[in-house]
């Protein structure tokens, strides 16, 4: 889902967001009894028709109770230019109401001042923070218990396999290793290889939405060896041995093994060419029509505590919007526990962590696969401290990432070059 942006863009995105908390907030409205009616806009990037119809249901759920309610406008930004469309119409003075923020870009947000602070809510019997599990929003916090946003959809991404390549293999599962106590990254790189090996599949794993540029999800591997990219999200980690060899293992998949595609290759989940994937569970949509079995299990462990990596979304209010105590409450049924129970999200909510819910939502596999792979998984896994100049970030140490994905690259030493292209970007932001 996330795409690195160009030069330009990330640092128009970063000047956007310092200016975005600049702009002066606007008047509330008249609270009148015959005040008209105020539209407000919530901003996304998806175009899903269910997903956006749900959201203007709720709405007019709120509207029976809140008349001071007028149109709710759902606006769709491609995902790829969300951060640089949005900061952009904040830094003019064109600030929607409500939004969507990603995780890795998210002390950007906050940092900007661009949020406005909805802690007055943790006092709302209603909204019931309390259900809210903590690990989940820790990166929404400010320094003095400000809170800037729910995180309304976030899971652990689940490997999703193709059970009938297995079988054909005469491979155990995903699942059978998970029970045994065998589920680990050097299991599942050796289940690719042999999946490979044995002709049924093309290649035996991918992280599509990696895709070689996209570094945030490339955090599944890093955290499998006890890596990261950024620590604490101020200094550059690549060149720690735990990320050297978690991209040492990668490139062995890639060009000593053959089962996980090089660069310019694409797999191709639905077709039955690859035997599993790393992804949101909501890619499952695109299997309606496969023509073989396919099941999820549990993100492998590694040889460090077990931190699978969690793929979140946000919803904010923008400090500048047309009414921010109306947004403040319809962000507040949008995110209670009967806008989570109605939305198609994982919810991070605990009364809401059930199998009866996750199977509601993918009823594609076993209910009790789906809460193992997306519910007691969320117990041991954390938010990554994103630098705040993540969006920069990404720009600049690409071009020394790109290098180590060739048959005889140096990995050390181009990890060493992405350091070098970050530290003077870390001791800045």
């Amino acid at each position: 889902m996330r795409k690195t942006q160009h030069a330009a863009i990330a640092a128009l995105t970063l000047a956007a967001l310092a200016l975005a908390g600049c702009t002066a907030a606007p008047a509330e409205p008249d609270d009148a009894e015959d005040a008209e009616p105020v539209d407000l806009t919530m901003t996304v990037w998806t175009a899903d028709e269910a997903i956006i119809g749900t959201f203007q249901d709720l709405a007019d759920e709120f509207r029976e109770d809140h008349p001071e309610l007028g149109e709710l406008t759902i606006e769709t930004i491609p995902f790829a230019e969300y951060d640089a469309q949005l900061s952009i119409r904040l830094s003019g003075g064109e600030a929607p109401d409500l939004g969507w923020i990603v995780e890795s870009a998210t002390p950007a947000w906050v940092d900007s001042g661009a949020l406005l602070d909805i802690s007055s809510l943790k006092d709302d019997e209603a909204w019931n923070f309390d259900d809210i599990i903590p690990n989940l929003y820790a990166e929404l916090e400010g320094d003095d218990g400000e809170l800037y946003g729910y995180p309304f959809a976030g899971t652990t991404h689940p490997i999703i396999y193709n059970k009938t390549a297995f079988e054909q293999a005469g491979l155990p599962t995903p699942n059978e290793l998970f029970d045994s106590g065998d589920w680990t990254w050097e299991t599942l790189r050796s289940s690719a290889k042999a999946l490979v090996d044995s002709g049924v599949v093309t290649y035996g794993f991918d992280i599509p939405q990696w895709g070689y540029t996209s570094y945030a999800l490339f955090t599944p591997f890093l955290k499998g060896f006890g890596g990261a990219a950024y620590p604490e999200g101020t200094e550059c980690g690549y060149t720690d041995p735990k990320s050297v060899e978690t991209f040492e293992f990668v490139h062995g998949m890639i060009f000593e093994d053959g089962s996980y595609p090089p660069p310019g290759n694409t797999s191709s989940f639905p077709t039955g060419d690859t035997g599993m994937y790393l992804g949101a569970p909501s890619t499952l949509a695109q299997l309606a029509d496969s023509t073989f079995e396919y099941d999820m299990a549990p993100q492998p462990e590694g040889d460090v505590d077990y931190d699978p990596f969690i793929g979140q979304a946000s919803m904010v209010v923008f400090a500048d919007g047309a009414a921010p105590e109306l947004a403040t409450e319809l962000f507040a049924y949008f995110t209670s526990e009967h806008g989570s129970e109605t939305l198609p999200y994982v919810a991070p909510r605990t009364s809401l962590q059930t199998e009866e819910f996750i199977a509601s939502l993918y009823p594609q596999v076993p209910a009790e696969h789906a809460k193992e792979a997306l519910l007691d998984t969320l117990e041991y896994a954390n938010q990554i401290p994103y630098p705040v100049a993540f969006p920069e970030l990404s720009t600049a140490t690409k071009p020394a990432l790109d290098g180590v994905w060739t048959a005889d690259a140096d990995v050390e030493s181009q990890l060493a070059a992405v350091c070098d292209a970050a530290d003077p970007i870390l001791e800045n932001q």
